[in-house]
């Protein structure tokens, strides 16, 4: 059973621009982007959920190949707000050489446009 806090996502990759998107299954409103760190950004939607994530230089942020992102296996990010930051923890699992392996972004950014505060993991099925 997923819990209440808990969404299933998609993922795009463009080999071309070394670009990942990984976003919500489900329709969603756009309302603002938060820059994590100069590759990363988390997009949130008009009710303040967090609904999308773009990694730029995906292939150097997360230390795997362009091929092994074109077949992610699993995603797992969690997205934590409080009133003074906005935190993310991804897991993402590719095969390197047949053998799953989870490479991992952590990064954070302040709070500086009043986003409330939350627990929210999104994964794939």
């Amino acid at each position: 059973m997923k819990a209440h806090n808990s969404f299933e996502v998609n993922y795009n990759y463009d080999g071309e621009v070394d670009a990942l998107f990984i976003h919500l299954k489900k329709d969603f409103s756009y309302a603002t982007s938060v820059e994590l760190n100069e590759n990363v950004i988390l997009d949130f939607d008009s009710n303040s959920l967090p609904v999308a994530l773009e990694i730029l230089n995906a292939s150097k942020i997360l230390k795997t190949t362009k091929f092994s992102l074109r077949n992610i296996q699993q995603i797992r990010m969690r997205v934590n707000v409080d009133c003074r930051s906005i935190s993310l923890k991804l897991n993402l699992t590719v095969a390197i050489h047949h053998m799953n392996q989870t490479q991992k972004v952590n990064t954070f950014t302040s709070n500086d446009i009043g986003i409330p505060s939350m627990h929210k993991e999104l994964v794939t099925a």
